[in-house]
């Protein structure tokens, strides 16, 4: 599984970071960012809540939409 997501910096909503999904379930999702060696994860505590997590000292954000989210998870459960 890999797809482009967009995510929103908590302190710049202006400054979004585009990443690329490398696994994903109801509780994190593992990123990492284009043409770099970099990787990194968000975590969320329920289904409700959006992944949140720190990058080089920048805090993201990701919500996804419910069916989104459904299929991130169906998708790594293989």
């Amino acid at each position: 599984m890999e797809r482009r997501i967009t995510l929103t910096d908590i302190d710049r909503p202006g400054e979004a970071l585009e990443v690329d999904i490398i696994a994903a379930d109801e509780t994190s999702l593992t990123l990492a960012v284009p043409n770099t060696s970099v990787q990194f994860r968000l975590f969320r505590h329920s289904r409700q809540a959006p992944y949140q997590g720190a990058l080089g000292g920048r805090s993201f954000c990701f919500v996804p939409l419910a069916a989104e989210s459904k299929i991130a998870v169906v998708k790594t459960k293989k």
